[in-house]
């Protein structure tokens, strides 16, 4: 059964060692998410205040792939 993804938007607020990032999303939720597919393998710096799109895929609500 596949998996279903919610795509949010989001804004760095923190930097975290191994590629994890601190988000506040829109609704003003915190969320702790990582780096995934074409961002981490073209070297792409994520800082904080920029703008992410991000994918949940529900099987740990605090946590999500940045992928934008």
């Amino acid at each position: 059964m596949k998996e279903q993804k919610w795509i949010h938007e989001g804004l760095i607020t923190e930097s975290l060692p191994n590629g994890m990032f601190r988000v506040r999303l829109d609704n003003e939720d915190m969320i702790l998410g990582y780096v995934s597919g074409k961002i981490r393998r073209s070297f792409i710096r994520i800082l904080p205040g920029d703008r992410v799109k991000i994918e949940d895929f529900s099987r740990n609500p605090s946590s999500v792939v940045v992928n934008d």
